[in-house]
């Protein structure tokens, strides 16, 4: 299962619901930023990119901004 974050339009929680209704495990909805995050497997990104509002889907990257040394003292 990969995670995907769908960006949307307007009426974000119907996106939502419309998204789990799809296969989605909705883990957050920024509406503030139009972003939900979640899960769900690559086999379902056609029908998640299809529903309504969706505008975008993008996989979800990590990024680790750690040090390798120790924090300056």
């Amino acid at each position: 299962m990969s995670r995907w974050t769908p960006i949307t339009s307007k009426n974000i929680d119907v996106i939502g619901v419309a998204l789990v209704e799809e296969g989605m495990r909705v883990d957050a909805v920024h509406r503030t930023i139009g972003i939900i995050s979640g899960s769900a497997p690559a086999s379902r990104l056609t029908a998640l990119g299809a529903v309504l509002g969706v505008l975008a889907i993008e996989l979800e990257q990590h990024v680790d901004i750690r040090r390798d040394g120790p924090e300056p003292g």
